[in-house]
């Protein structure tokens, strides 16, 4: 019985695949599958993921006909998972040693349907490891998270990492009861989107504090700009979510969802604003803040904070 299937999008990864992969394979105490889709990469990641499955016979490698975002490839290997326990992980990321074993023996244990651990914050720039602490009010551990903690955790401004970029194992038997995919319309934010839905329909999710996740920081650096469009499909995406489960979602935690939707286009704003002052063209930049003003602080605070920076490296 295969007990956890690993799911490993990867997009232009070939420096990174294969200790992704290694860190995998030296998971003990649990027999994984573990599925690499190519997400049609412009580098040599098809090649290492084919030398790869070529060397291991738990790992197999498939490719995606075009290019889908990590929504899309998490979806065509969740589609021939073949485990009790679905885990993520990222082409830049690791597991440490005996994480699944220690997820899926508690995730069993309390009847979880989603587990989720602490992150280990690596730099490699830098050559740093951090433990991060969550975006959650209270004891993690001590109890079952409810949607509106999920939601909390993920506003901007929380207090802590926020709750999205955890890297949860599932139940497979709950993904196949209740139809489970990623939402493809999403190229960031499709891990929140997908652990907010299971919670919409019942999921148990818990927490384990041990950190078991190595988190590549470069995903979330201050010089990672989000793309407009990906974010107005975001926000569109929690305004949707509450239309589609207002019998579920108490007044605070639809709330929180609308807030955090107009918080994400306030972003999108001062991106295209910014953007056209990088390009020269200030009269397209107030035009962005002047259809959405509420993003102009936004914008202001963005652009001391690249102002420091650029006065930090001089």
């Amino acid at each position: 019985m295969i007990q956890a299937t690993v799911i490993i999008p990867a997009w232009n990864s070939e420096s990174t695949l294969r200790a992704s992969v290694e860190s995998a394979l030296a998971q003990t105490e649990v027999f994984i599958e573990i599925i690499v889709v190519d997400d049609c990469s412009t580098d040599g990641t098809r090649a290492v993921a084919g030398d790869l499955a070529d060397a291991h016979s738990q790992v197999r490698a498939l490719t995606l006909a075009r290019n889908g975002g990590p929504a899309a490839a998490r979806n065509a290997a969740l589609a021939t998972a073949k485990g009790v326990w679905v885990a993520v992980l990222d082409a830049d990321d690791k597991f440490c040693t005996g994480r699944l074993a220690a997820l899926t023996e508690f995730g069993d244990r309390a009847g979880a349907d989603i587990v989720c651990d602490g992150l280990v914050m690596h730099d490699a720039a830098r050559d740093t490891r951090r433990t991060a602490v969550p975006a959650f009010g209270g004891d993690p551990e001590a109890r079952d998270w409810t949607l509106g903690d999920y939601i909390a955790g993920n506003m901007h401004g929380a207090k802590g990492l926020s709750l999205g970029y955890l890297k949860p194992v599932f139940r497979r038997s709950f993904l196949l009861t209740h139809g489970m995919r990623y939402d493809e319309t999403l190229r960031n934010g499709e891990d929140f989107h997908f652990v907010l839905e299971a919670l919409a329909r019942g999921a148990v999710m818990r927490y384990r504090a041990d950190p078991g996740y190595v988190y590549s920081v470069g995903q979330i650096s201050i010089s990672h700009r989000l793309n407009p469009d990906h974010a107005e499909a975001l926000a569109h995406a929690d305004l949707a979510f509450v239309a589609r489960h207002e019998r579920v979602l108490d007044a605070g935690s639809a709330a929180m969802m609308r807030q955090r939707a107009r918080s994400i286009l306030d972003l999108a704003s001062a991106e295209v604003a910014l953007a056209a002052l990088r390009h020269g063209k200030p009269v397209a930049a107030a035009r962005a803040l002047w259809r959405r003003r509420r993003a102009t602080y936004r914008f202001l605070r963005q652009l001391a904070e690249a102002a420091a920076t650029r006065l930090h490296r001089h």
